[in-house]
């Protein structure tokens, strides 16, 4: 133990600079993390916040939103009468 001492104290700068080195490592990781939460938590709220059971979109796209779809208005007219739709907007 005496060793890891002198060795220390006969490389300080050293030793502080990886100190610091490895601090703003665990900053960064960190960072990383709460933005990765962050942003997978905004993306279940939106999905969740219009409280609709299904989802109809053109065929051949990603998703309602992913990128634009451009349904007809007659589709929108037959979702409509189906049986149990509150509202097709």
């Amino acid at each position: 133990m005496n060793l890891a001492y002198r060795d220390v104290r006969h490389n300080l700068f050293r030793f502080v600079l990886t100190c610091l080195g490895l601090s703003l490592l665990m900053a960064v990781v960190l960072a990383m993390i709460g933005i990765y939460n962050g942003l997978v938590s905004d993306a279940l709220n939106i999905v969740k916040a219009p409280q609709v059971d299904l989802w109809v979109v053109e065929s051949g796209t990603q998703g309602p939103f992913a990128e634009a779809s451009k349904i007809p208005g007659d589709t929108r007219d037959a979702v409509a009468r189906l049986h149990g739709v509150a509202d097709a907007g």
